[in-house]
């Protein structure tokens, strides 16, 4: 073996002697060499997989006994339409042949049982309660039409239903969800052709029917609704477009504000068109003739320049030759174990489910066995806009009404999630289908290592203490990416080996714009005739804490000045001036509806007090928002008062049962069924109860022309951390086992080193599996795109 070492050295010497010019032999030769000892070395070295049985066990398949929390299975869902079908006081149509003026399911989720049911089970080990679906029944078919909710029970094979409480058993037809009869646009087109579709193609060099590959498209509908239009109507302001690649950035001067009755058809209210509005569309042609010569012509991009707005790679590449990204590899295969939906990570434990309006949630989360919060879930994804045209002072979504679980979908390996993530879908039953919709790649779950020490320490000098301690911050992520339309939301739930749980939410996607025509306070111009109107983002999650137990307490601790006496100083009764903290307990609702001062900074904690340490100090978690926002339009006017949880960047209630959501996809109405303020101007007692915080991200987006045509996520990303106060002893990081520590041992008078991994070594020596996403992806175009 010592003969092959020195032979291949001195070869080795040999090479590198000739190498001196770049193009000689020597270099020739050289690289020959390596590439034999190459392909030599890959042939021992072994692909990555998992090293124990205890780890890396995946299992995706619906289980026959589901969880409390689980989302409805695909048999549940089966069962639950057979048994609705054949109700004939419901007189359902089945989904093939609904139509607006017919009863027809438009959703089902899980229902879940009262809280103190569920600790009972899962505390005690009593029997599971029995699982039930919530079910929304858009009834057009009756002689006054309505929305119902129900709870139908038991499932897999129901035998009842009931209303859902705390809701009017009938809503009114009107405050129905968006559903896809809002948008049967077809009549719509061809009357608004038929009178001015000579007009719009020689102004914008297409048409609304008939147009070949030189189409005009409504896409941005924002809707106005009954507060900000004072009458109870189904109203849409729909915004026109010239239809190629990206066509959203690529607005035209015209809109129509349309109303949609009861039976689907649409009414032509209003048109904007060339800064103006119409009031029918026969008003335009006279103002078109007389003022052709004055208005702006904006020609149909010709294939040339089709590519200016393509969301593709184009310019000078960063790098000369194509080079891959480096990517992360797991040398003993993923680390966690997922069992249907429950997911279980070093010291963690939590289930995992998606709500068809409102997304990601996350249900009895445990560290080392102990539950920190029964749930965390996103609650709503909000956008209010500004801007210089009526279309755009009433473009305000809330993006549940569009159904946000149900458009999680199509992550792609590589980019959105990391090739050795486990992928897992979401299954949902919705109006335009009976077979259960099944988002594959809805959710990911992957180890990441942050490129940052989750601790470290140098003690360097020479005579107190030379020895270095650290250890890598890897996480566990669990993500999913909505695409709202224009916008996706990249939503991170990530967990810390420390305790820590982070809250994380990215939006990227194409921004909305619409026509410039002078200068205005709301956007800058972007491109020509471009403009994208300033808007905020806001983003509200649940955090339903059980810090030992549902008994807990909101307090801060409050961090203000403090004026000592500076006993160093030589002129008597000199002072100090330096800070303090007071712990503050918050009594009611009212005084836990908090607004960040940055003239009263604090800390913001969840305490058992029923506990105590040995020190008297009571465990507890931090709440850290570092992505706050302040709402700052009026909290009665207009759509605000559906997002009155924005006023806060933080609220405390009280659990109950009968406020499981902070929205609703109701708000957009003058008759919600429910308002958030109401659960804090009851200002019930929340000391030593079982309390839930409900928490407001969010950004002012001043659009620039770097977000053309996509913005990117740096600077974009906003997060809550959830970290332990006074919860351990010590950080409970301590006992990660991948950390590093080096000694120095002085040894007659040389300085040597002794390096402890902790039975891990810090080698890698496999490679990860090969990936073959394109090809899969060849085979099955679903998985990332509609089909």
């Amino acid at each position: 073996m010592l003969k092959i070492i020195l032979l291949l050295l001195w070869i080795d010497g040999i090479l590198s002697y000739h190498s001196n010019s770049y193009y000689g032999n020597g270099r020739k030769c050289n690289h020959l060499f390596y590439k034999w000892m190459s392909k030599s070395a890959k042939k021992n070295i072994l692909v990555c997989t998992r090293k124990s049985r205890l780890y890396g066990n995946v299992n995706l398949r619906e289980s026959s006994k589901p969880s409390v929390f689980r989302d409805l299975t695909k048999k549940e869902i089966s069962g639950l339409l057979d048994y609705l079908y054949n109700r004939s006081d419901l007189n359902l149509t089945t989904a093939d042949k609904a139509a607006i003026n017919s009863n027809y399911i438009f959703s089902s989720e899980i229902f879940l049982p009262p809280k103190r049911d569920v600790l009972k089970h899962l505390d005690t080990h009593c029997v599971q309660p029995k699982r039930e679906a919530r079910v929304m029944i858009l009834r057009g078919g009756i002689s006054t039409p309505d929305v119902i909710e129900i709870i139908v029970s038991p499932l897999p094979n129901p035998t009842g239903y009931r209303h859902v409480p705390n809701l009017p058993k009938s809503i009114p037809f009107i405050d129905r969800p968006i559903d896809v009869f809002d948008f049967n646009l077809t009549p719509l087109l061809e009357q608004i052709d038929k009178v001015v579709g000579k007009i719009l193609n020689d102004l914008y060099g297409g048409r609304l029917v008939n147009c070949g590959d030189r189409c005009l498209v409504f896409n941005i509908n924002s809707q106005l609704t009954t507060p900000l239009s004072g009458v109870r109507k189904r109203l849409w302001f729909s915004w026109l477009y010239q239809f190629t690649e990206y066509f959203l950035l690529r607005p035209v001067d015209f809109a129509v504000l349309r109303e949609v009755d009861n039976n689907g058809n649409n009414t032509i209210i209003k048109i904007w068109f060339n800064g103006l509005l119409f009031n029918s569309l026969e008003e335009i042609v006279p103002y078109y003739n007389t003022y052709k010569e004055y208005i702006n012509k904006i020609p149909f991009p010709t294939n040339a320049e089709k590519n200016d707005k393509t969301i593709s790679s184009r310019g000078e590449p960063s790098f000369k030759i194509p080079l891959k990204d480096p990517s992360q590899v797991s040398p003993d295969g993923v680390r966690y174990n997922i069992n249907d939906r429950h997911v279980s990570y070093s010291y963690w434990e939590f289930d995992i489910g998606m709500s068809v309006f409102y997304g990601p949630r996350l249900y009895d989360i445990r560290y080392k066995g102990e539950r920190i919060a029964y749930e965390i879930s996103l609650q709503e994804l909000a956008n209010f806009y500004s801007g210089d045209k009526p279309q755009e002072h009433v473009l305000n979504f809330l993006d549940s009404m569009f159904k946000i679980g149900a458009l999680a979908k199509y992550l792609h390996p590589g980019v959105d999630c990391p090739n050795d993530a486990t992928f897992i879908s979401s299954s949902f039953k919705v109006d335009t289908q009976d077979e259960p919709m099944t988002n594959e790649r809805a959710f990911c779950i992957f180890e990441h290592n942050t490129g940052m020490p989750l601790r470290r320490h140098n003690g360097y000098f020479r005579y107190i203490h030379r020895f270095y301690e650290g250890v890598a911050n890897v996480v566990l992520i669990f993500r999913t990416i909505p695409t709202i339309g224009i916008y996706d939301y990249i939503i991170d739930f990530i967990f810390y080996q420390n305790g820590a749980i982070e809250v994380k939410i990215t939006p990227t996607g194409i921004v909305t714009s619409s026509w410039y025509t002078h200068d205005n306070p709301y956007s800058f111009q972007v491109d020509k005739n471009l403009m994208s109107p300033l808007h905020q983002h806001l983003f509200n999650f649940k955090i339903d804490f059980d810090i030992k137990g549902t008994s807990n307490r909101f307090q801060t601790v409050d961090i203000e000045p403090d004026v000592v006496k500076n006993v160093c100083h030589k002129k008597p009764g000199s002072t100090i001036v330096q800070n303090r903290f007071i712990k503050r307990l918050k009594q009611t609702e009212l005084e836990a509806a908090y607004k960040f001062n940055f003239d009263y900074p604090k800390v913001l904690t969840f305490v058992n007090n029923n506990k105590k340490d040995k020190f008297g100090n009571s465990p507890g978690y931090k709440l850290v928002n570092k992505g706050m926002t302040k709402f700052m339009r009026p909290p009665k006017d207009g759509n605000n008062p559906a997002v009155s949880w924005s006023q806060y960047q933080l609220a405390v209630t009280k659990y109950k049962d009968s406020e499981p959501y902070s929205s609703s996809v109701y708000t957009h109405s003058d008759n919600p069924v429910f308002s958030f303020q109401e659960f804090i101007d009851d200002n019930e007692n929340i000391v030593d109860k079982d309390l839930v915080a409900w928490v407001t991200m969010g950004m002012h987006h001043v659009v620039q022309k770097e977000d053309l045509p996509v913005t990117h996520t740096p600077g974009q990303s906003h997060s809550t951390f959830l970290v332990p106060f006074n919860y351990f002893d010590e950080s409970p990081g301590m006992s990660v086992g991948n950390a590093v520590r080096i000694d120095a041992v002085d040894v007659n008078g040389k300085t040597k080193v002794e390096i402890k991994r902790y039975g891990t070594k810090s080698d890698v020596n496999c490679i990860p599996k090969k990936t073959y996403y394109d090809e899969i992806l060849k085979k099955n175009p679903c998985l990332a795109v509609e089909c």
